[in-house]
């Protein structure tokens, strides 16, 4: 129970720190250019899963109809529920409570690296999606060599600075979430839906996870 609530903590204070300094600059770029892709001028039903308290909503250079999020996060339910322009699902974190095809495009952003057997959650996801309908995806390029300079960087420089988080705490914390490397993830994706994916490498563009701190992809059902 202490490692739970101890867990609890940290994991909120990290949320918090979201949306500030380097880490929040590096969120909104990864929001920003997950929107640089070849899309419609409408998606008429779109979900985002695992949205925590920043959602891509903001960022979306498409017109809609309806936006829901699924949450594992009783917060983040919360959260949402006196927001009009947004309906929140709460979910297992396995299944999603929704008819099968039947969003115009869903949006997983730096989640999908958290989730237990990924592989059935992408399948899971793409049952959701109308014919013609986009998954997309963004990913921390975790542990490819730049993130890890990244993630000494933030350990000693920022945590403790900002946060107030030990160096042994971040490591346990980022351990104890991502628990999909970012070669398993791409492997999964482009083995599954290889001839469907428009993917990208940020910020350098080069394709080779070492030298990138993102992956976006978006799959076309």
């Amino acid at each position: 129970m202490y490692k739970k609530d101890a867990f609890k903590k940290l994991d909120t204070k990290y949320n918090s720190h979201m949306d500030t300094g380097l880490i929040g600059f590096a969120t909104r770029y990864c929001h920003r250019q997950l929107e640089k892709f070849k899309r419609e001028k409408k998606y008429s039903k779109v979900l985002e899963i695992g949205a925590g308290t920043l959602p891509h909503i903001d960022y979306l250079k498409h017109d809609y109809d309806e936006y829901f999020i699924a949450e594992t996060s009783s917060t983040a339910v919360e959260f949402y529920k006196e927001m009009r322009n947004i309906k929140v699902y709460s979910y297992d974190g396995v299944n999603l409570p929704f008819e099968d095809n039947f969003f115009d495009r869903i949006i997983i952003s730096q989640c999908l690296e958290h989730i237990d057997e990924p592989e059935k959650f992408l399948f899971e996801m793409m049952s959701k999606l109308k014919k013609n309908g986009v998954l997309s995806i963004s990913l921390p390029a975790d542990p490819g060599v730049l993130w890890r300079l990244g993630k000494l960087f933030s350990k000693y420089f920022i945590m403790k600075k900002t946060l107030n988080i030990s160096k042994e705490e971040y490591e346990y914390m980022l351990a104890t979430e991502h628990i999909n490397s970012i070669f398993t993830l791409i492997s999964l994706i482009r083995y599954n839906f290889k001839n469907q994916i428009d993917e990208s490498f940020l910020p350098f563009k080069i394709k080779l996870v070492d030298l990138n701190l993102f992956y976006n992809v978006h799959i076309t059902k």
